[in-house]
């Protein structure tokens, strides 16, 4: 819960809302927040009016467990003694250290990067996935805080995964991905998932693998910067919200043009993933050979992991029926890479009907 002056809200603020799910409130209209049911209440003292925040301290005195914090101005003496007016159990300065803050509420409630996984969780596969959930976690970390990618970090989850899979299985490692709480963090490690496997099929090389899964998942890092209380919502969204939505790619190239050790590759994927072969996607309009090989596979696993992930407002596609989706979708995508996609869909869908027929007799 985040209460601010919206026109001066400082930018701290507003990297928290993009990393967690929160809403951010006018000073004047904290009654209509339910405090009781935040975590965490940061509060911006700068230019609010004593009578904005005498209904601030009302609220923060309702709601006495929760834990709630002032952003003051360095050196701004009127800021703290408001603070200690309100009953503001702490303050920080509005121009701390992203990473600082961010550090901070991780180790106060957890990582929210992290999954909440079963005990019966295979060993490597729960390590698979505890793995790329802290390398996107960190990713999104590094964008806000304008510092160099993990991709190391990145490589030795994809490295991970490669190891589940043949350990454990896919349909084990889907099934962990699935119990994440986020489902942004759920999607990106789909596509992964599902890209590693495609470029199995395919044949592909060691190093083109390692190069496929950086790439998926890393492919929406432009995501940092749309607020979580809209990447997870758990409504249809609006128009408007899927217009901010659209804007992702446009984002990620302008994050990974300004690293210097991400490779071209890279960014075709993140950028073009939602380009069509009749050119009728975006952002940039592209069409036929002008989209990479890479990137019709990364389209292929992208639409499928959307269609299989289950939403508050839509239910999950079966992996057959996702796929006929695809199928559907004609001379949008490449047909000819789609049927070689079919193995993977379908050795999924194999595993869960194996599963389903063992629950049945158990």
């Amino acid at each position: 819960m985040l209460v601010s002056d919206l026109e001066g809200c400082p930018a701290l603020l507003h990297t928290i809302g993009q990393m967690h799910p929160a809403e951010i409130f006018e000073h004047r209209d904290i009654a209509d927040a339910d405090l009781k049911s935040a975590d965490l209440v940061l509060v911006d003292l700068a230019d609010a009016s004593d009578s904005d925040l005498a209904g601030v301290r009302d609220a923060i005195a309702g709601a006495p467990t929760v834990l709630s914090i002032g952003l003051v101005r360095a050196g701004n003496r009127r800021d703290k003694v408001q603070a200690d007016a309100l009953g503001l159990g702490r303050i920080w300065s509005r121009t701390r250290p992203v990473k600082d803050a961010l550090r901070e509420i991780d180790l106060q409630f957890g990582s929210y990067a992290q999954p909440d996984l079963p005990a019966s969780t295979p060993q490597q596969t729960a390590r698979s996935v505890q793995a790329m959930s802290a390398a996107l976690g960190e990713c999104a970390t590094a964008v806000v805080s304008e510092t160099l990618l993990p991709l190391a970090q990145v490589a030795r989850a994809v490295d991970d995964t490669l190891d589940a899979f043949r350990l454990d299985g896919m349909d084990a490692w889907i099934s962990a991905v699935q119990m994440h709480h986020s489902h942004t963090y759920c999607h990106s490690m789909l596509v992964t998932g599902y890209a590693l496997a495609f470029a199995d099929v395919l044949g592909l090389s060691e190093s083109e693998r390692a190069l496929l899964g950086a790439a998926a998942l890393l492919h929406d890092v432009g995501k940092v910067y749309i607020p979580l209380s809209i990447l997870d919502k758990p409504a249809k969204l609006t128009e408007e919200e899927f217009e901010i939505i659209r804007q992702h790619p446009i984002r990620s190239r302008e994050i990974l043009e300004a690293q210097p050790h991400v490779s071209q590759a890279v960014i075709d994927i993140a950028v073009h993933h939602h380009e069509y072969l009749d050119g009728s996607g975006y952002p940039d309009g592209l069409k036929g050979d002008e989209i990479s090989r890479a990137v019709r596979m990364l389209t292929i696993c992208d639409i499928y992991a959307a269609l299989i992930e289950k939403r508050a407002y839509k239910p999950a596609y079966s992996p057959r029926q996702a796929y006929g989706v695809l199928v559907d979708l004609g001379k949008k995508i490449d047909q000819p890479l789609l049927k070689s996609f079919r193995s993977v869909a379908f050795e999924v869908d194999k595993a869960a009907s194996v599963k389903r027929k063992a629950s049945a007799f158990g």
